[in-house]
C-alpha cells in the first residue's frame, strides 16, 4: 500500500513542478525580450539622431575642396577650345547644288559654246529676220529664209522663234531653234512696233502684212 501511495503522489507532483517551472520561464523570458527591445530601440533612436546631426557638418566640410575643384577644372576646360577656335580659322562650306542648278549650269554653258561658233544677234518679236539654213537632207545646201517674227519661247539652249511668211498666196510658218547648228547665219533686217509678245493675229489680217521681198 506504501509503494502505491507513493507512486501516485510522484506521478502528480512531477507534473505540477514541470508546468510550474514553464510558467515562471516564460514570463521572465518575455520581459527580457521586451526589456532588450526598448533599449535597443532607444539605442537606434539615439544613433539615428546622431547621425542626422554630424554627418551634415561633415559632408558640408567635405564638399568645399570638391566644388573649387570642379570649378577649377571647369575653366581650365572652357578657357582651351577658346584658344583652339582663336587659332583654327573657319571652314566655309559650299552651298549643296540641287537637281534644277544643275541643268540650269548645262544650259548657260551650252549657250556660251553655241555663240562662240556663231554669235546670236538680239530678236524680239515683230522683227524681220534673215535666216541661212543648211538642210542635211538636201546635200548641204544652204537655203534663205526670211519673215517676221510673230513668237519667240525662252528655253535656253531649246530657245525657239516662230517666223511667218506668205509663200505664192499662202501664209506658212517655220519654228527655228537658234542654237541649232544647221544655221550658219542670222540677220536682223528690220523691225516693227508691235505691243504683244505674241502677234497670232496675222493670220487674220491681210497678207501684205506678211509678204516680204
Amino acid at each position: 500500500m506504501g509503494s502505491k501511495v507513493l507512486t501516485t503522489q510522484a506521478l502528480v507532483s512531477i507534473p505540477t513542478q514541470r508546468f510550474s517551472t514553464t510558467n515562471t520561464f516564460l514570463p521572465n523570458l518575455i520581459a527580457s525580450f521586451n526589456s532588450n527591445r526598448i533599449t535597443v530601440s532607444s539605442k537606434v533612436c539615439s544613433l539615428q539622431l546622431g547621425f542626422k546631426a554630424t554627418p551634415l557638418i561633415q559632408n558640408s566640410n567635405r564638399r568645399g575642396p570638391f566644388v573649387a575643384r570642379a570649378e577649377s577644372e571647369g575653366d581650365v576646360a572652357v578657357s582651351e577650345p577658346e584658344a583652339e577656335a582663336e587659332v583654327e580659322p573657319e571652314v566655309k562650306r559650299k552651298p549643296i547644288i540641287k537637281l534644277g542648278d544643275i541643268m540650269g549650269i548645262l544650259n548657260k554653258r551650252a549657250v556660251e559654246a553655241s555663240e562662240k561658233e556663231r554669235p546670236v544677234p538680239e530678236i524680239r518679236t515683230g522683227d524681220i529676220v534673215q535666216i541661212k539654213l543648211e538642210v542635211p537632207e538636201n546635200r548641204r545646201r544652204a537655203s534663205l529664209y526670211k519673215g517676221i517674227v510673230i513668237s519667240r519661247q525662252n528655253a535656253g539652249i531649246h530657245t525657239t522663234i516662230r517666223i511667218r511668211r506668205i509663200i505664192a498666196g499662202i501664209g506658212v510658218e517655220i519654228v527655228f531653234p537658234l542654237y541649232s547648228p544647221n544655221i550658219k547665219e542670222i540677220k536682223v533686217v528690220g523691225s516693227r512696233k508691235v505691243r504683244r509678245a505674241r502677234l497670232y493675229y496675222l493670220r487674220d489680217k491681210l497678207p501684205r502684212l506678211s509678204t516680204f521681198k
